[in-house]
């Protein structure tokens, strides 16, 4: 399909991620657009490669990285975590393919929630802020070189690349909720498998009392 295009602004001004910016995962499950998956370990949480969904929702609430790259990041990321593991790499794929069936609109949404449009002369500040909340938050040891990296960053392209790298060191600045409807398909799910498994327990008992009986008679 064709490439979802990125956030614009009106002329003479520049789309930049909005300070205090909260980057938040709902997990593997919600990677379709709307389409959620099933089956399998699908939805069920727990994924191997579950680090790798996280940074790819923080990629689309990223303003400015454009969509192929958070798809891409994905698929190697997976790829690295699922090396050996067929079952893993099966799933990731998955995944990736639902990537690209679920359109434009999620993406759409993260970096509308993610960019504001600033006069080309506040661009350098605003990138600043948006640097600097997130430093004093997950890294405030190292706020001195917020200034340095603003710099280097400057453009909306970089600066989303280097939140990705920041997403990568520190995993924490993505808050992971939990998808309520999904929530409560796992706990369905669950409640289904230990009443199976209490019921096995059941039968092994009952045939453990018989054998003890016939052996009392004797």
């Amino acid at each position: 399909g064709k490439p979802c295009p990125g956030f614009r602004c009106s002329s003479g001004q520049s789309p930049v991620q909005k300070s205090r910016s909260k980057f938040t995962s709902t997990g593997c499950s919600k990677m379709g657009g709307g389409m959620m998956m099933m089956g399998g370990a699908f939805g069920q949480g727990g994924e191997k490669y579950a680090v790798c969904c996280d940074r790819w929702h923080a990629c689309y609430q990223t303003c400015g990285a454009p969509k192929q790259v958070c798809d891409d990041s994905f698929k190697s990321c997976s790829a690295d975590v699922c090396l050996g593991d067929d079952d893993c790499k099966k799933n990731a794929d998955m995944n990736s393919m639902m990537l690209g069936l679920g359109g434009c609109g999620l993406y759409d949404r993260g970096q509308y929630d993610a960019c504001e449009c600033v006069p080309k002369e506040k661009r350098e500040e605003k990138r600043k802020s948006a640097l600097r909340s997130f430093y004093k938050k997950y890294a405030p040891d190292s706020l001195d070189k917020v200034d340095g990296l603003a710099k280097k960053a400057d453009t909306t392209v970089k600066l989303s690349a280097l939140f990705r790298k920041l997403h990568k060191k520190y995993p924490e600045s993505i808050k992971v909720k939990v998808d309520e409807s999904m929530a409560r398909m796992q706990e369905m799910m669950k409640n289904a498998e230990d009443k199976v498994k209490k019921d096995d327990v059941v039968e092994e008992e009952e045939e453990e009392e018989t054998i003890v009986g016939e052996r009392e008679e004797l």
